[in-house]
């Protein structure tokens, strides 16, 4: 059991860095494209264009998927050093004393399958499907906290008694971290109220897959006086967790032992002089934890002269069942846009309602037949800006995209992922601090939708004729 235990920890803290390195995954680019991925996020937006597409609109389980990944702060070096190498956490350039946090944010957004009809002409009515996996996190932490379990070296000192010889403030209880991942099933609806103004609400069941979370909220050294050497070091907080050894098969495809539910509501406005403004109110919801889910039934009490295995077999005595309840990264928006010919200018607020992460995002994209070019800057609340660009093909039937919104990063951080040692070591040192990529497909079948006036399509004539169905075939009078 201990050992399972120990797995789990080696991965959670992968998870907290690799998921845990920017917000949901924006793909800023796609807001207002009137792709079938944007007509998902921002249930407003239609994908349909009347007279010229067709009335089904698919990825065919071709996954639309996007990953964003932001850490910011002075232990960037140490984390990817773990990451890359697995030769342990080094604290050699680690100032302890400084008053920095590292921040580290996340996300996963991969649409598995889309599912969208237009419905009727009238109010130009669609009904949508979709099943996606996402993973969020969030989080800061300061230096001090990174080294508390750090394995004892060669001369017997682990990392509390580094952080004990230290003469900085304590800010380990600034500590707070979460991490999440999730199967989401939304039902979409869709209505254009008048010529002015549309709305759409996306309604979805959550299917909880894995949940981390840790605050701390003290930390105090205990010296016992009649044995100098032998210390404690009391750590008070909250852990969580969903699972207590490694992920269940079950937990990774959708069920109901973690049920959860979000609401989406968004609406598009069309003002004078050719500006549109869209706004969200974005993915509202809870996930309700298991019973089987775990937290520490008391405080942490470390011993200084242990290794870390032996401190998570500390945080494995602690823990006891309990159910308990998560949010997701539910959001407030508002996107601002106008075409000027074939340029489009674009500026999107988004701010998550329940952490610190924000951006204010210009973008501007360019079109020329089925090509589209698009290019956004981006400054995050967490004090990090981000540059991106996009290409897209699309027609009013099939449509590909890809893109990033950290486009410098992005491309230094694929060195890191190469095999060859050396190239790594040589990046190690610079400052790279995240990546992000997305891309996508869709296609579009059935009939054209079509506006009254032009439509070609007349029950009787264009369709089965009454009469003849499966069913009559069967029951139906005979001559």
């Amino acid at each position: 059991m201990r050992t399972s235990y120990r797995s789990r920890a080696a991965w959670c803290g992968l998870l907290f860095f690799f998921l845990s390195s920017k917000v949901p995954a924006q793909q800023f680019s796609l807001y207002g494209t009137g792709s079938l991925w944007d007509s998902f996020e921002n249930p407003a937006q239609s994908p349909f264009e009347l007279n010229e597409s067709r009335q089904f609109a698919s990825n065919f389980f071709v996954p639309n998927s996007g990953v964003n990944l932001k850490f910011n702060g002075p232990a960037q070096v140490a984390l990817k050093n773990i990451l890359l190498y697995s030769n342990g956490l080094s604290i050699s350039d680690l100032d302890v004393d400084a008053r920095r946090f590292n921040r580290l944010n996340a996300s996963e957004n991969s649409y598995l399958l889309m599912l969208r009809l237009f419905k009727t002409v009238d109010h130009r009515r669609e009904l949508g499907f979709s099943w996606q996996t996402r993973a969020e996190s969030h989080g800061k932490l300061h230096n001090q906290a990174l080294i508390v379990f750090k394995t004892a070296n060669e001369q017997g000192i682990n990392g509390i008694d580094e952080y004990l010889n230290r003469t900085g403030p304590n800010q380990l209880r600034a500590t707070d971290l979460q991490a999440q991942a999730y199967h989401q099933i939304g039902f979409t609806f869709r209505e254009q109220y008048n010529q002015k103004f549309s709305y759409g609400i996306k309604l979805s069941y959550l299917s909880g897959i894995a949940h981390n979370s840790v605050k701390v909220r003290s930390g105090e050294l205990n010296i016992d006086p009649a044995s100098p050497d032998y210390r404690t070091f009391t750590v008070g907080g909250v852990l969580r967790s969903s699972y207590y050894d490694n992920i269940a098969w079950d937990d990774l495809r959708p069920n109901f032992r973690n049920p959860g539910m979000s609401l989406t509501l968004s609406s598009n406005m069309k003002l004078r002089d050719g500006w549109n403004v869209l706004t969200n109110l974005k993915d509202i919801g809870f996930i309700r934890w298991s019973n089987d889910s775990y937290r520490n039934g008391s405080d942490l009490n470390i011993n200084t002269l242990d290794d870390a295995e032996d401190q998570l077999n500390n945080i494995q005595d602690v823990l006891v069942r309990e159910r308990y309840t998560s949010v997701i990264n539910g959001k407030a928006e508002a996107l601002i846009s106008k075409n000027f010919g074939a340029f489009k200018l674009s500026a999107l607020l988004s701010k998550s309602l329940f952490n610190n992460s924000g951006d204010i995002v210009l973008m501007n994209s360019f079109r020329y037949k089925i090509l589209h070019i698009g290019a956004s800057g981006a400054y995050n609340l967490n004090d990090y800006f981000q540059f991106g660009g996009q290409l897209m093909l699309k027609s009013p039937n099939v449509e590909f995209f890809m893109g990033t919104d950290n486009l410098f990063q992005s491309y230094k951080a694929g060195v890191l992922l190469t095999d060859d040692q050396n190239r790594r070591k040589e990046r190690l040192n610079e400052g790279i601090k995240g990546a992000s990529a997305y891309l996508g497909f869709s296609l579009k079948f059935g009939r054209i939708v079509s506006d009254p006036q032009n439509e070609n399509y007349i029950p009787g004539i264009n369709h089965r004729i009454p009469g003849t169905g499966f069913l009559n075939k069967i029951f139906g009078k005979r001559d």
